[in-house]
């Protein structure tokens, strides 16, 4: 498929509504919420009591930038430090622990991708969790 110049001005015009979308999605600024439970190193469920029960209750959220190793590897060393990222972002992030989500995005698996603040501390930040590649 060929680019043609006069598609130019139709993407300036359009740009506005869908580029950000385009180039990684909004910014849906931030809510507050509660740990139901911890999935992995670098996920976590959250009910966020102001969202509707249909887009709120236990969503599965993201931290932003992080990437943990994951349980299901099938190199037993990697397994092994993946469950000791589960253990460690469970201990920072009990059941009940009220949080609050900023820089909430989708992710490609429609998970919420946010920085999940806890005290006013970002959780990946206190956990010195390596970033995402």
């Amino acid at each position: 498929m060929r680019f043609s110049l006069a598609a130019c001005p139709l993407l300036l015009l359009l740009w506005p509504w869908f580029g950000p979308a385009l180039a990684g999605g909004p910014d849906f600024g931030q809510a507050r919420g509660v740990i139901v439970r911890v999935c992995d190193g670098d996920t976590v469920v959250v009910d966020i009591p102001e969202y509707p029960d249909i887009i709120g209750k236990s969503i599965r959220v993201r931290l932003a930038g992080v990437d943990a190793p994951e349980l299901r590897h099938r190199d037993p060393v990697v397994r092994h430090a993946g469950e000791a990222a589960r253990e460690a972002l469970a201990a920072l992030l009990p059941a009940g622990t009220a949080v609050t989500l900023t820089q909430l995005k989708r992710d490609k698996y429609f998970r919420l991708d946010a920085v999940v603040l806890v005290d006013g501390r970002d959780a990946a930040a206190v956990l010195d969790l390596p970033p995402s590649r």
